[in-house]
């Protein structure tokens, strides 16, 4: 009897001591799978994540239709070339800034994994802020998606119709500095036998053929960087101070007169009336709504006169618009007087200003 029950609590060490073993395996293999980067699964032809922080371009703007956009034909090229399925996700607005995208950034959901980042801005930037206010931003873009995905690939876009070469060289240092990749686009378009004109809808945005040479480019290193089985970005020490940014909105207003408020927003329709916040902190933004019948205002920081806001667009949208960077991390005052103007493409009758709260670090 003695010897049976010892057979019975071998049989029952053998048999949980297997389960275990079993459990053990499949998690550390489900484990090292998870590990593996961008560049052996594509070696593998496992499937990939990949998000896109962009604008108007990253969002493929300009196709004729959503399967002409860069990023649907670089999946057709994946899967037609390696059978590499892709799971895409966008973080992308018509004339966002690096400022848009790292607020976004910030306070989307969490997806589960990435395996592959596409950062595209540039163009609009340069619009709103100078190449060092710039760089900053984009560097805190950059630090803010490898610390959210920290097993993630970068991969930065130099757009086809960025002019300005600082910004162009501030990107691809950025980008270096954290051996991310960079395709410079403005590269394929010159050598391109067709001119910008044939490119582009409005020498901006590519066309059919434009994307074509997006999908084309990033396929190409794609599997230069998957031959040589390359490393992926890293976190590297920060080039700029104060790099590792998380923004915060401010509700509360500290003087209005003339702004009324409308469910979450003050509104302005007359000239002259002003919304006044108190903030302390370097950089500062605005959530606003445009729309059709956006109109102007303008902006004072500490009593002097900084910028233009314009909250006109051609649909509704809650937006994230860049003010200011580099300031001096103490408390300021900034003002938001309502011209009574309308934007140039306004074609209705107002000229509203819709300010939700202010953006700041």
């Amino acid at each position: 009897m003695l010897k049976k029950k010892i057979r019975i609590f071998v049989f029952i060490i053998a048999a949980v001591t297997g389960i275990t073993f079993i459990i053990n395996y499949f998690s550390s293999s489900k484990g090292v799978a998870e590990s593996a980067n961008l560049y052996e699964k594509l070696a593998k032809r496992e499937e990939i994540s990949y998000l896109i922080i962009g604008d108007s371009i990253g969002r493929g703007s300009g196709a004729s239709h959503k399967s002409k956009t860069w990023f649907r034909k670089m999946e057709a090229a994946l899967f037609a070339k390696y059978r590499v399925k892709t799971e895409r996700h966008l973080l992308v607005q018509s004339g966002a800034t690096a400022f848009e995208g790292l607020y976004k950034l910030q306070n989307a959901k969490q997806l589960e994994h990435i395996d592959l980042i596409f950062i595209v801005f540039g163009e609009n930037d340069r619009k709103y802020m100078d190449v060092t206010q710039f760089a900053h931003t984009y560097e805190a873009l950059i630090r803010k998606a490898k610390q959210t995905y920290p097993n993630s690939e970068i991969i930065t876009f130099t757009e086809s119709s960025l002019k300005e070469d600082e910004f162009a060289d501030s990107i691809k240092e950025i980008t270096y500095h954290y051996h991310a990749k960079n395709i410079d686009m403005r590269l394929p378009f010159s050598k391109s036998e067709y001119p910008a004109d044939q490119l582009t809808t409005d020498l901006v945005h590519p066309n059919d053929q434009g994307y074509e040479l997006y999908s084309a480019a990033v396929l190409e290193t794609l599997q230069e960087l998957t031959s040589k089985q390359e490393s992926i970005a890293y976190l590297a020490e920060p080039i700029f101070p104060n790099a590792d940014i998380s923004l915060k909105e401010i509700h509360d207003v500290h003087m209005s007169s003339g702004f009324t408020k409308e469910k979450n927003y003050w509104v302005s329709e007359s000239k002259g009336d002003t919304l006044e916040y108190s903030f302390t902190g370097t950089m500062l933004g605005i959530r606003a709504l445009r729309s059709e019948i956006g109109g102007k205002a303008d902006v004072y920081l500490n009593g002097n006169w900084i910028t233009e806001i314009s909250t006109w667009w051609p649909f509704e949208r809650e937006r994230y618009l860049y003010i200011a960077s580099g300031l001096e991390n103490k408390k300021h005052t900034v003002v938001f007087v309502s011209k009574g103007e309308k934007s140039i493409n306004n074609t209705t009758d107002h000229h509203t200003v819709a300010i939700s709260s202010i953006i700041t670090d």
